[in-house]
């Protein structure tokens, strides 16, 4: 009797711990569901969407360090291929801005041949006599001729090609490179004229066959060149001149001596990847490789020579 009293009371005890039970497990499954629900609502508000896509913003703002790297990795890569050929481009326009000056003086010599009866100026070497200062005045650069030094930055300037730079130097005359300018009577550039059509010459004229000289301008044809990129104010080149052991100039005088069989030499620089601008008679400019400086009608009986090579 005890017994069944006590499996009894076992049974109702047991009975209400499992309705207890059976109670927090409906409030845990009611308060589940109520967040889902709410979860839910929120999720299609606008609210939630402006959270959710903050979220997936602030989780796109950060690089990892490998990803940063692949980056960096991927400038470096497009420099590289980028830089020769913006240095192309720049040497480019330096060329243009080179065969631009050459035309403009080209121009001149044909204005002041205008008013001189067909004829240059005579050779001199009085200060305000030498070529480039009676060019002067055709170039809108009166003052120049009497005072050259002073006047170097402005127009006068086209007597430089872009690819050179001026020589800090204190000499009054000193030979330029291939990449420097040469300086002679007060005036300043990297261009030489071809002095075959300086006949009026009575320095040094006497020495060479009168015969090569254009006595009148307009004995020279459109192709006979009147000035190029050179380390010097000017030469008399000949088809027999030799190939200067130095192409860029750089051992000057007397690498290339005052004689037969070096003036070619004056011409015959690297300013322009083994090419030099020359301005025509005509006043056209073009680009002319080195070996074919000996192919052109520099003077009246140049013989052309396709046999030259530069090393």
């Amino acid at each position: 009797m005890i017994c069944n009293n006590k499996k009894r009371m076992l049974i109702f005890w047991f009975t209400i711990l499992c309705i207890k039970n059976c109670g927090a497990i409906m409030d845990n499954r009611r308060t589940f569901t109520v967040l889902k629900v709410r979860r839910y609502f929120l999720r299609k508000s606008a609210w939630g969407r402006l959270s959710a896509e903050s979220g997936r913003i602030a989780g796109l703002t950060g690089f990892t360090l490998i990803e940063l790297l692949v980056v960096i990795a991927i400038i470096a890569l497009l420099i590289a291929i980028l830089m020769p050929a913006l240095s192309y481009v720049r040497k480019q326009a330096r060329s243009s801005a080179c065969q631009s000056n050459l035309r403009q003086l080209c121009l001149g010599m044909n204005l002041y041949t205008l008013d001189h009866d067909d004829r240059t100026m005579p050779f001199s070497h009085q200060p305000g006599k030498y070529w480039f200062h009676q060019l002067a005045p055709y170039l809108s650069a009166k003052d120049y001729k009497d005072n050259p030094e002073e006047h170097i930055e402005g127009v006068m300037k086209v007597t430089f090609c872009p690819m050179t730079k001026r020589q800090e130097r204190t000499e009054e005359s000193f030979y330029g490179s291939a990449y420097s300018s040469w300086r002679f009577m007060g005036g300043e550039g990297s261009y030489g004229l071809n002095l075959w059509l300086l006949p009026d010459d009575p320095i040094y004229a006497p020495a060479f066959p009168a015969g090569n000289f254009y006595k009148k301008y307009s004995d020279a044809k459109s192709d006979v060149p009147l000035l190029g990129d050179s380390m010097w104010v000017g030469s008399w080149p000949f088809d027999i001149d030799m190939v200067p052991e130095d192409i860029t100039g750089q051992i000057g005088y007397p690498g290339y001596p005052h004689a037969e069989g070096y003036f070619m030499g004056r011409f015959c620089i690297d300013r322009h990847k083994k090419a030099i601008n020359i301005g025509f008679v005509d006043s056209s400019v073009e680009r002319v490789y080195l070996e074919e400086l000996w192919t052109l009608k520099w003077h009246r009986n140049f013989r052309p020579n396709y046999e030259v090579s530069i090393p």
